[in-house]
């Protein structure tokens, strides 16, 4: 039998302050263990998602976005799309059918800035690009810089916080996108902290190199590898038996250093319990073939290696055979659970048989 992974909050019409939120948990999570759930990942941060799916002998492990450097804001552009006219209500017997069929547009942007109290009262820990400018431009996010103590200290107490706020089993970072240069490398690091030291070891100015030198790329992965260490520990001392994973989007073998995923040394120094990579906009069997496989070669059975596949993003599997089809790529390739991100979508595309044809690869 196969490990069953779902992420996601519970899909349930009623809120913690409701008097029927425990019943309608209950409800959701029966339908979880019905189709053979094993873990949810995500969740919606309360106890009582824990206890229920305790009761049914389902783990919960709630996660924190992140990125190589903390993200503590952005200059997000909000489109407006055509989707928002539909004119029953979304949930009315056959929007689904409109929906699929519509060729959404979308208007122009609204540029919505936002920046965390702690980002605003310590500009001086701010990780910069090359231009040294404290200006987002729209679409880019705002970064602290992994080479200040505070930022790792404030960092890590978030994923202490939800923790032990849900008194979840074990505790996941979700790397999710973030800013690219037009070679799809990170483009910050160029704060003082961390170029004049790279300028000390390696002998060279990162001004005067090109974003994508292999040096200074490993020199700046290097800060994520060494805060997950850090991270691991700080919740293993609340925690021992607490599962610390980390999830990030599956590409091919180059791919993960231009977003300073080191991810073989992350396994090789016991940053992590378990690695996860999520085939996000991809549902392409052949590349979750060879990705896996690859994964899993270099793991080596050092750390249980999971495929998480969406059904949620646009160029996922959203078709219920090719997803039960890439599961069993996955497994065949090395995977050593599977799962479904999200828990909105399998409601919507009924993939709960998908859940449970997992649950018997």
């Amino acid at each position: 039998m196969t490990e069953v992974i779902l992420w996601g909050p519970p899909v349930v019409p009623s809120g913690p302050l409701d008097q029927k939120f425990r019943d309608d948990i209950e409800e959701w999570i029966q339908k979880c263990a019905n189709v053979g759930v094993n873990r949810i990942i995500g969740g919606d941060r309360t106890r009582v998602l824990t206890e229920v799916a305790g009761i049914h002998g389902i783990d919960v492990h709630p996660y924190v976005n992140f990125n190589s450097f903390p993200r503590h804001g952005s200059a997000r552009e909000s489109y407006g799309w055509s989707l928002a006219f539909l004119r029953p209500p979304v949930t009315a017997p056959g929007s689904r059918q409109i929906l699929d069929k519509h060729r959404p547009i979308y208007d122009d942007p609204k540029i919505d800035t936002s920046m965390t109290d702690f980002a605003r009262a310590h500009p001086e820990f701010r990780s910069l690009t090359r231009d040294q400018s404290y200006m987002l431009q729209p679409g880019q996010d705002l970064y602290l810089s992994l080479a200040f103590p505070e930022v790792r200290a404030e960092q890590t107490q978030q994923f202490i916080d939800v923790l032990e706020e849900t008194d979840g089993s074990g505790v996941q970072v979700e790397f999710v996108l973030g800013n690219e240069d037009q070679n799809g490398v990170v483009p910050y690091g160029y704060e003082h902290a961390v170029t004049s030291e790279f300028q000390r070891q390696h002998g060279k100015n990162p001004f005067e190199i090109s974003n994508d030198d292999p040096d200074w790329i490993q020199f700046r992965a290097d800060y994520t590898t060494r805060y997950l260490l850090e991270l691991k520990d700080a919740i293993k001392a609340k925690r021992p038996n607490a599962v610390f994973s980390a999830t990030l989007i599956a590409g091919e073998p180059g791919d993960y250093m231009k977003l300073l995923h080191d991810w073989p040394a992350w396994v090789e120094q016991g940053a992590i319990d378990e690695l996860f990579f999520w085939f996000r906009t991809n549902s392409d069997l052949g590349d979750l073939a060879n990705q896996m496989k690859h994964a899993s070669e270099v793991v080596d059975g050092r750390c249980r290696v999971i495929a998480e596949l969406s059904c949620y993003h646009p160029g996922s599997f959203q078709d219920p055979d090719l997803m039960i089809e890439a599961g069993r790529v996955a497994v065949k390739n090395g995977a050593d659970a599977v799962g479904i991100y999200r828990t909105h979508a399998v409601e919507q595309l009924d993939f709960w048989h998908v859940l449970e044809s997992f649950g018997k690869l």
